[in-house]
């Protein structure tokens, strides 16, 4: 099926983009203004600024029968290509996290931060403060480029020099040139020593469709779900040309209840690009999703939807007209793919260490009668000479550790107490979730605040079935956008109505395959009890090692 959009009108947020001065709009009025919110308008556009308008659910109820307005908040989100910070910079987050935000730091799937619950006369001075450590929340939303993931190890393993800086590149040679931050967030006024700008041409007057996602992998390790992105690209070299990418495009997870025609799609293989080519190659993709991404239907707006529906091969005729020449086939995939969670300790060539500390959900905090992890980390950035990076799996690296401060590193965390990856169970290493309930308003069901509930009593149903010791891979989402990305995992659990979730198994922990669904409408407390028959199974049926998710595709239950 071809696509087109002729005979249909085009959506409120294309005309929105469309009359907004690049990204302008009324924003400077709107954040100036007495009002807790802003406008519909104005939230559209905050978005291409990293933010998102919200309000505390929570409380919703209590407020509307108390016929007072909603308590408007706003979550920021900020840009970090491959998840590497400073200790400077993680002390400006953690210093931001007290001034403007909720107290705690969130790190995502696609390492980069959120701040929540702020409120709108601090936006600004959110900015100024995340410019000040040259940082920033542009482009971290909106129909654009988002931020670029990659493997922490691609900047820490010998072998992998070239690609060290790749997230960075990628983001400055796809990001808005719009000078609207700048000026409304940041300046406060149009500066007369910055040049005028001109929009890149991939993105014009009204942007793309709708996001658009790129992640860069380990040749070996997937820890990034290459296979779920608008572009992914695995490291590869060709005995000819050297050093290069297989770049797969049309991936993707999110799907909508009120739309049968959404559906999550893996990437595929597109061509084989060197290094010297990966940006006008990628460009051209860009422009050809730009002209013929549906602008009539958010819900279906995503590359991934052209792709399906013209077919791989036509669309890889799409951007070679675009490109100006022919793409190559691509490079078979690496045999060996597997998953690291990045946890715990590890050599790095130069001789220094690395630690990776799990952070259930993303959420870094202090909390009451537990662990103090922003506290500890805090600590750890005011008084050794490291880096830190933001794993894909909503976690952090401690890296460039010098032999001599690893004992107190460690004896620091466990103060605090931070459970270290040996302590871990191990459903609760791997799991993820996203922050559902209650800032998000696309939230159908809880998410954050009940996976350790959820996890406790996966990890007692295998532990029943002396299944304890085994990995498995589990993803909470609070709706079926997929920000947790459940759509690949062995078992994802994804919001339905506000007391119930669909079970999906089968994924793979490489990220190849996608989880089919088991059951509709299960109460988070019956979950176990539905999957016990699977970890039946398993326990009874399965090779020596077998991965769950790999269990049940070999013997046909997904």
């Amino acid at each position: 099926m071809g696509v087109t959009t002729e005979t249909k009108t085009e959506s409120e947020v294309e005309e929105i983009k469309r009359a907004s001065n690049y990204l302008r709009g009324d924003l400077d009025n709107d954040l100036s203004g007495a009002a807790a919110n802003v406008s519909n308008e104005s939230e559209q556009l905050l978005k291409f600024h990293g933010i998102y308008a919200q309000d505390n659910r929570d409380v919703r109820r209590e407020r509307a029968l108390a016929k007072e307005t909603l308590d408007y908040i706003f979550m920021i989100r900020v840009v970090i290509p491959g998840g590497r910070l400073s200790a400077e910079q993680w002390l400006g987050l953690d210093a931001i996290a007290t001034s403007e935000a909720d107290g705690s730091l969130r790190l995502t799937t696609r390492q980069a931060v959120q701040f929540h619950g702020v409120l709108k006369g601090d936006l600004r001075e959110l900015a100024r403060s995340l410019d000040r450590q040259f940082l920033s929340s542009f482009g971290a939303c909106g129909d654009v480029v988002r931020n670029v993931v990659t493997c922490p190890n691609l900047h820490l393993e010998n072998g992998h020099g070239h690609l060290e800086g790749i997230a960075r590149q990628l983001r400055e040679t796809f990001r808005s040139t719009s000078e609207a931050h700048w000026e409304i967030f940041v300046n406060g006024e149009k500066a007369a020593s910055r040049e005028e700008f001109e929009e890149r041409p991939f993105y014009g007057e009204t942007y793309l469709p709708r996001k658009f996602k790129i992640a860069v992998s380990h040749p070996h390790e997937n820890c990034v779900d290459v296979f779920a992105q608008d572009v992914g690209l695995i490291p590869s070299d060709d005995p000819e040309l050297g050093a290069g990418f297989t770049l797969l495009v049309g991936g993707g997870l999110g799907r909508s209840y009120a739309n049968a025609d959404t559906f999550a799609r893996l990437g595929e293989p597109l061509t084989f690009v060197t290094n010297d080519e990966v940006e006008e190659v990628i460009a051209a993709i860009i422009a050809t999703y730009r002209d013929l991404g549906d602008r009539t239907d958010r819900k279906r707006a995503r590359m991934k939807y052209v792709v399906a529906d013209l077919g791989l091969a036509a669309f890889r005729g799409e951007v070679e007209q675009r490109l100006g020449r022919a793409l190559r086939l691509p490079r078979a995939l690496p045999r060996t793919f597997d998953a690291d969670d990045h946890l715990g300790w590890r050599e790095l060539p130069d001789g220094t260490y690395q630690l990776g500390v799990r952070v259930g959900a993303g959420r870094v905090r202090d909390l009451d009668g537990g662990a103090t992890l922003r506290s500890a980390l805090r600590t750890i950035a005011e008084t050794y000479p490291v880096t830190f990076f933001i794993t894909p799996q909503q976690d952090i690296i401690i890296s460039g550790v010098r032999e001599a401060d690893r004992d107190p590193i460690e004896a620091l965390l466990r103060a605090h107490h931070v459970r270290l990856d040996g302590e871990l169970g191990n459903v609760e290493r791997r799991a993820l979730a996203c922050p559902a309930l209650p800032t998000c308003s696309q939230a159908l069901a809880e998410s954050e605040r009940r996976l350790p509930e959820l996890v406790s009593s996966i990890e007692g149903a295998l532990a029943a079935r002396q299944l304890g010791r085994r990995p498995l891979q589990l993803r909470m989402t609070g709706c079926p956008n997929g920000c947790a990305r459940p759509a690949v995992a062995e078992i994802g659990v994804v919001g339905r109505t506000k007391s119930t979730y669909d079970v999906y198994v089968g994924g793979g922990v490489r990220g190849d395959r996608l989880a089919t669904l088991f059951r509709e409408k299960v109460s988070l407390e019956d979950v176990p009890d539905v999957l016990g028959p699977l970890f039946d199974r398993w326990a009874e049926e399965a090779e020596l090692d077998e991965p769950f998710g790999d269990f049940l595709a070999r013997v046909g239950i997904t």
